[in-house]
């Protein structure tokens, strides 16, 4: 990894992204921030810039740049990947942190996909194949935040449209993210490094839109009461995601690994061994993206 490594951080307007931000930045990392919207990237740039004149770190402008991308949009997507490999001779990381709940479902978009499975699952899917060439020559890798729920894929209903449920379809498309980093491991090994990392329960309680983001109905109640008692800042994630990313001098030694926080998880994680769901969700991504 060369002196000032480039990370792109999906998600980065958001919680757990925006935390890894942070604490990349104050290692002195070079950041690109990916995400929706492109005046939510200019204050999360702001915003990193005012923790770093806090902390006393200087701060060069090209440290901290944006790029827009929308998951749920393929051509944005690919407009975002060109970007990034036009700008960026050496990729050394990039963070998979983006994902969406979304309610009073199935939402289909104008391509024909769910909004749920298009953000989560196809978009990142689409991103990583497109930055698969510059990675590699970076002998970079993937960092696949994930969450702890499984739920079977159903492969007559992959992306949750017949009979829809929110939190069958969320729990579906986070067990398609740990399904991937296995399999993203196993075929890229000596490559490019993947590891899955379970942030726990991240919310920025001082996140002016979290009334936005959060759940309505029954589920927000819980969430919110989950929140009160469990939830931890954006920095208890953060941190040990630059951690593994930069103190790691050989990625390969991590590969394959699943990490909650800063602990390693070494009993097998059920997901990513499922070798044979891993070919053919492969497969099916596959179709669905060489179409775009």
């Amino acid at each position: 990894m060369s002196k000032k490594p480039t990370i792109l951080i999906t998600g980065a307007t958001g919680n757990i992204g925006g935390g890894a931000a942070i604490a990349l930045a104050k290692r002195g990392a070079k950041i690109v921030l990916l995400g929706r919207s492109k005046a939510m990237l200019a204050e999360r740039e702001t915003m990193i810039k005012e923790a770093l004149s806090e902390k006393g770190i200087a701060c060069e402008e090209k440290d901290i740049e944006s790029l827009v991308i929308d998951f749920t949009n393929f051509d944005s997507v690919k407009k975002a990947a060109d970007q990034a490999i036009e700008r960026y001779t050496q990729i050394d990381c990039l963070i998979l942190s983006v994902g969406r709940l979304k309610q009073k479902g199935p939402n289909i978009l104008p391509n024909g996909h769910e909004q749920m499975f298009a953000t989560s699952v196809i978009g990142p899917f689409l991103l990583t194949q497109l930055l698969l060439e510059r990675l590699a020559h970076s002998r970079g890798m993937i960092m696949q935040v994930v969450a702890p729920f499984y739920k079977e894929l159903n492969w007559y209903d992959l992306e949750s449209m017949k009979k829809h449920r929110t939190v069958v379809a969320y729990n579906r498309a986070k067990t398609c993210e740990r399904i991937l980093a296995g399999e993203f491991a196993r075929r890229y090994a000596g490559w490019i490094s993947t590891v899955a990392f379970d942030p726990t329960f991240v919310i920025d309680k001082k996140d002016p839109l979290i009334r936005a983001r959060w759940p309505k109905g029954l589920m927000g109640a819980f969430w919110k009461v989950f929140a009160m008692v469990l939830a931890r800042k954006p920095a208890t994630a953060g941190e040990p995601m630059a951690d593994l990313i930069l103190s790691h001098h050989n990625h390969s030694t991590i590969n394959g690994a699943l990490f909650r926080l800063k602990k390693r998880i070494l009993k097998p994680d059920k997901a990513m061994r499922d070798t044979i769901s891993a070919q053919k969700l492969w497969d099916a991504l596959l179709r669905i993206v060489e179409d775009v």
